[in-house]
């Protein structure tokens, strides 16, 4: 059972590790816990309710996130906090552009708004990329104005592990997971890798990026610039990253 696999320089599993951890750094105020609804936060939730310490959920809407991740979040995550900073999102994409992947500015706006002066769990794990490989545990978070603390108590967790702590505690998650997903976020993230899926379950949201494209063409053919014919070809280039 890799979750309770005995980590050779801790003589803790995985899961008695994260909650060491989380009680070790409990701040008196308690954690500022980033929920997205995906299968990682919901486990992070439930660590951070096994530990007993003392948190406050938040939920970051994102306009571009499935419709049927609000239902979710809603029904079985009650008691979550909905925090909106991403009021005005398709106004901003008119005036800074697509997000690319270089320059995903939608994050800052839409994901780490929350948490200014707090300690922040986040369901961050290394396996997800070679970046997050180089994660520490705890870190600082600094981005102008913005100062926090965020600590990820299942960085070492696979995706193997997500899904074996999901089955064995029996926690409720998203049906989008039955359909195919792999993982859950803003429809035509520049890092998804389900643009199909995306298309196929959501199209209300493709419609509205082909929108925005098209409002973007119009701008550079206003400014004397023909890179694309019109929205849909803009839309094309997009999403074939």
């Amino acid at each position: 059972m890799a979750i309770e696999q005995l980590e050779m320089t801790t003589g803790l599993n995985k899961v008695d590790y994260a909650i060491n951890l989380l009680r070790e750094w409990e701040p008196p105020e308690g954690y500022f816990l980033a929920f997205s609804g995906g299968k990682d936060s919901i486990v992070l939730y439930d660590i951070a309710i096994k530990s007993g310490v003392k948190f406050d959920a938040h939920y970051s809407v994102s306009p571009i996130d499935p419709p049927p991740l609000f239902s979710f979040i809603k029904s079985c995550y009650p008691n979550v906090t909905w925090d909106y900073h991403a009021r005005g999102f398709w106004k901003l994409v008119q005036l800074k552009g697509l997000p690319l992947r270089r320059s995903r500015w939608c994050c800052q706006i839409i994901k780490e708004s929350g948490g200014n002066g707090r300690i922040v769990l986040t369901g961050i794990r290394s396996s997800e990329s070679t970046k997050r490989k180089t994660y520490n545990y705890i870190r600082s978070y600094i981005r102008g104005k913005h100062k926090s603390v965020l600590i990820s108590p299942i960085l070492n967790f696979t995706e193997y592990d997500v899904w074996q702590y999901i089955h064995k505690y029996d926690l409720k998650y998203s049906e989008l997971y039955n359909l195919g997903f792999k993982r859950l976020g803003c429809v035509l993230c520049p890092f998804s890798r389900e643009i199909e899926l995306e298309e196929k379950y959501f199209p209300e949201i493709v419609r509205l990026w082909k929108l925005a494209c098209e409002k973007l063409v119009i701008k550079e053919h206003e400014k004397g610039y023909y890179n694309f014919k019109n929205g849909e070809d803009k839309y094309q280039w997009w999403i074939s990253r």
